[in-house]
């Protein structure tokens, strides 16, 4: 360094760093550099950092920021100051590096010899342990996650000291060409701190400058606003925060456009899958701060598009030519994965040692191949279900509505569900009821959420995402019965394919695919809330934890409120004789009741239809097909039922129940009892169910899940169990039977996978409209109608009313009102039987516009009867038969009193009639119309005095027809307004479940007193 040193101007930007300044400043003023000037800037600071800075610079080398400007800010403050002078080079200090003597002139020297360079950086080490390397440059990957290419806790033996090319460097210690730094325009200053040092050197290298990375220069850097070591806005919006912001911004602006196209949508997913991941391990802060930097960036995208227009005005280089600089995506993805599968095998538990000792690699790919499955069998039993899940799903993957069981279409938003849900007047799949829906309706709307508001998406994760959730939620249940994780995987993979679970998925029974996932996570909660020697704060978020997911269970599954209630019971006398005194025994006894009440209230006020007379409960089910069978059958879980794959699939469970009597009773007495009695408990219930046939309150093989749970609990108790046992006999009759049960296991779920192959989703249809499309077509003009489904199954006529578009996924857990069923049942019944030839003509008051009869439930004689009726008019399709009702009225309809007094006459609407359709506003319970002449409203809707009407202000008194609401209007009325009027009670009600739910789960994620305490 021979040649006079350039001339540089040290900016020293200082925020409630005392801690750490006066070490900062006292090396910067130690510099070896000839020429070197100083500035400081008091960046808003309130710790004493002003007077450090005074006792050291000389006052008008001071600059003092009233509020926390910013870095960059505070940079240009600098700069601008007529102090600046004309140096020609700029160095950028934070307040908590301290630099070698030589750190500033090597920089210089580097910079001033390559007339390319517009940027250089010092190699960063830990303020604390100064061998440890902190940075050498940075990268990022496609996304923008930084990368520094460091091993954790790097230690600095000078394997890093080669001068080289990086992305960005640190502005810790950051030397830039000044020209080229007003070229480039500075910092952004809304950046405030974080990504600035990335935004700045990628624009120098888009305007074909390069950057460089100077080990000689050393600076010990304490990077206290990323550990929350200094105040102000980092640590009270968080450094995720900035960090999240300014790299999407980042992106944005710098990226080329085709680039951008590509990696915007792979930055949204990692976000999402981020996000989740954050709200999986309760680090809710994390989510809630990228959440919002995703929202500056929408606020602020207009100048966003601003400074992204400059930056790519002055491109030099293209994305590809830069391409070496960015660090790959492939092992931040490979991270997460790893992150994940340690998270569902149980990475926070005490895992078994491997064996001391060295080991020889596995010569041949079959042994390798072999040791990888012993070693990882969470990720090989899940790559294996994952290809059999991909393969049996392919059916379903085609384009187009997807309908089947009690999955039906889905609605084109989210907001269908919630829309319906919040309402007092509930009439989404058609026909109207005032009867609170179950909750299930608003945790779809969650889920079509989750699957990015896409209607195609959406009931495909929820049926093909139930039973791998199922599998990693009872996988980590087996972790309170065993470490180990071979017992847990085996399990929890024979749970997921027992019959009853297999069942479900493929006749679409979607409550019971809830009761599924939900039950080994409910039984995990409750181990631990009913620990007698838990900490508090464990104890109370497996309480919280237990209320949500009973309570999502019951929303999707009534009749599981029944076993809920039998295990609170239980569950209460167990605690009554659990801990070593009264008062651990009262808090047990507290957790379990707030668990019941907790529930309930998640669910109010639906839970209060749960206890009434016409409960959906006991409210029957769809026909099972399940004849009176043998009890063995059941035993067997081999019950003659839809998708059951036979005997074999369930002996294999039985003798694993066997086996953890045999090797577990000795050990776990009371965990093998108790799964023993649920086992048999459920085997009764599910031959209960059977023999009932068609008169069941419940499906037969919702009882066989808990069977299926508590075998398979039993099978971990036995394989966790038997290993000592077995090494401690010679070969007998232990041996037998361990290899019996395992051929057993083994050869029942190879049955059940092998079932799933051979045309398993005969019950589903994909890609073909419910109803036909013109039907749908017709309603924005002819307003709301109804749509009566008629299908002839072996001589017995199945009918259902729907709404124009058919059946929808957002009438899940609206409860169909049994006096309209009732009012126009018997004029269906009229139709169908052929007993009148005008009863057509009275399904018209109930607003049915459209008969229509699907091909698959045509036939001769159901033909015949509806071509014989007066009222019908045969329309022209391709398939199936679809007639038009002639005398249909609309939702709601003023009739003048001559049309009026013929409805009251024959019960019917005649041809001719003068009615006139009252519009919708506002919503599903409100119509609005107007009249010039005497006359009457009717409204196609049960009546109920919830229901009011005024015309010109005047309430109108209700009457009835067939049932129906009617209001007679005895004069002309300018405007006529009929409403529900409960709403503002419904919003009370439901901002109150709302409320009680995000304390259940504030509690389950962080409940922050309890776990205070529990630190003390």
């Amino acid at each position: 360094m021979d040649a006079p040193l350039p001339r540089v101007l040290a900016i020293l930007v200082a925020h409630d760093g005392a801690a750490w300044l006066e070490a900062s400043l006292t090396a910067l003023l130690a510099q070896d550099h000839p020429d070197l000037e100083v500035l400081a800037v008091d960046n808003g600071s309130t710790d004493g950092s002003r007077a450090i800075l005074l006792e050291h610079l000389d006052e008008e080398d001071v600059l003092v920021a009233e509020r926390d400007l910013g870095f960059g800010a505070a940079v240009s403050m600098a700069l601008d100051a007529s102090r600046a002078g004309e140096a020609e080079h700029v160095l950028f200090l934070h307040d908590d590096c301290v630099l070698a003597p030589d750190a500033v002139s090597q920089l210089a020297f580097h910079l001033a010899a390559d007339d390319r360079l517009a940027v250089v950086g010092a190699k960063l080490v830990d303020w604390d342990d100064p061998r440890r390397l902190q940075s050498v440059g940075w990268s990022v990957d496609l996304t923008g996650r930084a990368d520094s290419g460091l091993e954790a806790d790097e230690l600095d033996q000078g394997q890093r000291d080669q001068v080289h090319r990086a992305l960005y460097v640190s502005t810790a210690a950051m030397l830039v060409r000044r020209s080229a730094f007003e070229e480039l325009g500075r910092f952004d200053r809304r950046y405030h701190l974080f990504r600035d040092d990335l935004d700045l050197c990628w624009r120098a290298w888009l305007a074909g400058w390069d950057v460089e990375v100077v080990p000689a220069a050393v600076g010990r850097h304490q990077a206290s606003a990323s550990n929350y070591q200094r105040l102000g806005q980092t640590a009270f919006l968080g450094p995720r925060y900035f960090a999240e912001r300014n790299t999407l911004a980042t992106l944005l602006k710098n990226y080329g456009l085709l680039r951008l196209l590509v990696v915007l949508p792979l930055f949204l997913v990692v976000g999402v899958a981020k996000i989740l991941g954050f709200i999986a391990t309760r680090r809710l802060s994390d989510a809630w701060q990228t959440l919002r930097a995703w929202a500056w960036n929408v606020v602020h995208l207009r100048e966003t598009r601003r400074l992204r227009a400059a930056v790519q005005a002055s491109r030099q280089r293209s994305d590809g030519e830069l391409r070496d600089l960015f660090a790959k995506v492939a092992p931040r993805l490979r991270a997460y994965g790893e992150a994940v599968g340690e998270w569902v095998a149980g990475s926070d538990l005490e895992l078994d040692r491997p064996t001391e000792g060295p080991t020889d690699e596995p010569q041949t790919a079959t042994h390798r191949l072999v040791a990888y499955v012993r070693s990882h069998p969470v990720s090989t039993a899940a790559l294996v279900l994952g290809a059999l899940g991909l393969v049996i799903a392919l059916p379903l993957l085609g384009g187009g509505q997807l309908r089947g069981g009690e999955l039906a279409p889905w609605p084109a938003s989210p907001r269908a569900f919630l829309d319906d849900y919040v309402s007092s007047w509930h009439d989404v799949g058609g026909i109207g009821t005032s009867r609170s829906p179950s909750p299930a309706q608003a945790v779809l709307a969650v889920v079509h959420v989750l699957a990015f508001g896409s209607s195609w998406l959406a009931p495909r994760l929820l049926l093909l995402g139930a039973l791998p959730l199922a599998w990693i939620v009872a996988l980590r249940a087996g972790a309170f019965v065993t470490e180990k994780r071979v017992p847990r995987v085996a399990a929890a993979t024979a749970y997921v394919l027992s019959p009853p679970a297999l069942t479900a998925l493929i006749t679409g029974r979607i409550g019971t695919l809830v009761v599924v996932v939900a039950l080994p996570g409910l039984l995990a909660a409750y181990a631990t809330a009913m620990r007698a020697d838990a900490a508090p704060d464990d104890a109370w978020r497996a309480t919280a934890a237990a209320a949500i997911v009973a309570a999502v269970a019951i929303a999707f599954e009534p009749p599981f409120l029944l076993a809920f209630l039998a295990w609170l019971v239980v569950a209460l006398g167990l605690a009554a004789g659990l801990g070593p005194s009264r008062r651990v025994r009262k808090k047990v006894v507290v957790r379990v009741l707030a668990t019941g009440v907790g529930t309930f209230l998640l669910l109010f006020p639906w839970s209060v239809s749960l206890f009434a007379g016409d409960s959906p409960v006991l409210g029957g089910v769809s026909p099972v097909g399940a004849d009176a069978q043998p009890f063995t059958q059941w035993l067997l879980m081999a019950p003659e039922l839809l998708g059951v794959p036979g005997v074999v699939a369930g002996v294999g469970f039985l003798l694993a129940g066997l086996l953890g009597v045999v090797f577990g009773f000795s050990r776990r007495p009371l965990a093998v009892t108790a799964l023993w009695a649920v086992a048999l408990l459920g085997i009764f219930a599910a031959w209960g169910l059977g023999r009932a046939g068609e008169d069941a309150w419940a499906w037969p093989g919702l009882p066989l899940v808990f069977v299926a749970g508590a075998l398979s609990g039993l099978l971990v108790i036995a394989m966790a169990t038997a290993g000592p046992q077995l090494a401690a006999h010679s070969f007998g009759w232990r041996q037998v039977a361990a290899g019996t049960t395992t051929f057993a296991i083994t050869a029942g779920l190879a049955v059940s996978a092998a079932s799933l192959l051979d045309d398993p989703w005969s019950a589903f249809v994909v890609g073909e409209p419910a109803l036909p499309a013109f039907i749908a077509v017709e309603e924005p003009e002819a307003g709301d109608f109804r749509v009566l489904v008629l299908a002839d199954e072996d001589g017995v006529v199945e009918w259902d009313v729907t709404g124009p578009g058919g059946p929808t996924m957002a009438s899940y857990g609206v409860p169909v009102p049994r006096r309209f069923v009732d009012a126009v049942r018997s004029d269906i019944e009229d139709v169908v039987s052929g007993a009148d030839p005008g009863a057509a003509g009275r399904l018209g008051l109930f607003n049915i516009r459209y008969v229509v009869v699907p091909e698959a439930g045509r036939s001769d004689e159901l033909g015949q009867v509806l071509g014989d009726q007066l009222d019908l008019e045969p329309q022209p399709v391709a398939e199936g038969q679809v007639l038009r009702v002639t005398g249909w009225l609309p939702r709601a309809t003023f009739l003048p009193d001559e049309a009026v007094d013929t409805v009251v006459r024959r019960g019917e609407v005649s041809r001719g009639s003068q009615e006139v359709a009252l519009e919708r506003e506002g919503g599903a319970a409100r119509f609005v119309g107007d009249t010039d002449v005497p006359g009457s409203v009717l409204v196609s809707e049960i009546a109920t005095t919830a229901w009011e009407a005024h015309a010109d202000g005047r309430r109108l008194e209700l009457a009835t027809q067939d049932g129906l609401l009617r209001f007679d209007v005895a004069e002309p009325a300018d405007r006529i307004v009929v409403e529900h009027a409960h709403q503002g009670r419904r919003s009370v009600l439901v901002a109150v479940q709302l409320f009680v739910f995000l304390i259940a789960l504030s509690l389950m994620l962080r409940p922050p007193r309890f776990a205070q305490e529990s630190r003390r």
